[in-house]
């Protein structure tokens, strides 16, 4: 299909635009100027939302669907031009048009997550949205095949909200977030999103709205404490006064972050397929794209490699902490993996490391634990990998602990079957001075 994508540099747009080059779409790209063409990858249509009459001419007969992922212009009477100015030329064809909106149409959903079939109940910051919903919607009776997706809060490839999260973390020396301990939002990662959008548009039956939601409801006050961790800081996750937040960000957004929500993407699942596999957002900001450490070594997908290794390490961290064994030993290898303890043990074979883990890891974190961040990653071919992780102790309330000696695990990491495993492992104490 040859998909004009409208806002294709943009923080999701450009994660679509990969994927749906992946899945051997041809992506034209709307801009507002032309560019110049050297070292241009894609196909360039000029047009301007703003100018709702220069956009039609975008959508010639060879454009088999349109995405529109732009923000919006803030006036809902140029919002709703631009709409009408896009779908006429799809009218009676049965082309699709996929338009992006978001859950805050949804308002404040309860504890229970709430469908596509919920009432909306807009956000001041998304107050005209419903509207713009309902307009695309409509046009599934004039032949076009309309679609409406509303992502979740987008985390992944180091962007999005989540990284303003971050940021409070750097600029206060300690994890901020808006509203109340109970605050949740529902998230996706950004690639898994690009991916319900090529099915959207691969797929979906006009008239239909998906919700983009990987996770229901992430406490926020989580991915705050995990933000902290992002940005190299200990300290414990703080309440930041609504006051200031409406003075630092305006009382709209800031109103919009405090918004406890809970939202299904089930029906995507059950109804396109969609399989939202990446990292989580918590995960994500603690241990994968929102913290900083050195990547060598090619790989085809160093963005879905290094977020699979993410995972695993992450996995390390909840297995140990939790003291569950047997998910902590799935996760080498069974073909003889090696692991030399902090104390210098040598452990040879799945059946030896298995006997040990089950001996000492239940009752080993009564009183301390460990966070693992990921430090370096070197792949030596595409299937293997050398980690080398930093190893902080902390007490259960996730305090560091700072009498006790760090370690530095070291992982070679095998792929097999499309999974990362450790093979070998080896973690060495930090001895000061």
């Amino acid at each position: 299909m040859k998909v004009l994508l409208i806002g294709a540099d943009g923080y999701i747009g450009s994660a679509v635009a990969d994927h749906l080059e992946r899945a051997g779409h041809q992506v034209v790209a709307l801009v507002r100027a032309a560019r110049s063409r050297e070292g241009r990858k894609r196909e360039q249509r000029t047009g301007d939302l703003s100018r709702p009459s220069s956009l039609a001419g975008a959508v010639t007969p060879d454009i088999d669907a349109v995405i529109h992922l732009a923000t919006p212009t803030g006036d809902a009477a140029v919002d709703a031009a631009a709409v009408d100015a896009l779908t006429s030329p799809l009218r009676g064809t049965g082309r699709a048009f996929v338009y992006t909106s978001g859950v805050w149409v949804l308002g404040a959903t309860g504890p229970v997550p709430v469908t596509e079939d919920a009432s909306t109940d807009p956000l001041p910051v998304v107050a005209y949205r419903p509207r713009i919903e309902r307009q695309v919607l409509e046009c599934a009776g004039d032949g076009v095949r309309a679609v409406v997706i509303r992502p979740g809060i987008v985390h992944g490839r180091g962007g999005g909200i989540p990284a303003l999260l971050v940021d409070l973390a750097r600029k206060h020396q300690g994890p901020r977030y808006v509203g109340d301990d109970g605050v949740r939002w529902p998230m996706v990662h950004v690639d898994d999103l690009a991916d319900l959008f090529v099915l959207a548009v691969e797929r979906a039956d006009g008239g239909t709205v998906w919700h983009g939601v990987a996770e229901p409801a992430v406490p926020v006050r989580d991915m705050a404490a995990a933000a902290g961790r992002a940005a190299g800081t200990d300290a414990p996750a703080r309440p930041w006064a609504a006051d200031e937040a409406a003075a630092a960000l305006g009382d709209d957004f800031a109103g919009a972050l405090a918004l406890d929500q809970s939202v299904s993407g089930d029906a995507a699942r059950k109804a396109l397929d969609w399989d939202p596999r990446r990292i989580g957002a918590v995960a994500d900001l603690r241990h994968g794209s929102y913290r900083s450490f050195e990547v060598f070594g090619g790989v085809d997908d160093v963005r879905g490699e290094i977020d699979a290794i993410t995972r695993l390490v992450a996995e390390v961290e909840r297995t140990q902490q939790s003291e569950l064994p047997e998910e902590f030993m799935s996760l080498f290898r069974t073909e003889d993996p090696v692991w030399t303890t902090a104390h210098g043990r040598r452990l040879s074979g799945w059946d030896e490391i298995s006997a040990f883990t089950h001996r000492v890891l239940p009752g080993a974190t009564a009183l301390s634990t460990a966070t693992y961040d990921i430090e370096r990653v070197l792949f030596l071919r595409p299937d293997v990998a050398a980690v080398n992780v930093r190893q902080r102790p902390v007490g259960r309330d996730g305090r560091p602990l700072g009498d006790r000696p760090e370690g530095r695990p070291f992982y070679i990491l095998a792929k097999e079957d499309g999974v990362w495993r450790i093979a070998a492992a080896q973690n060495t104490q930090v001895i000061e001075g």
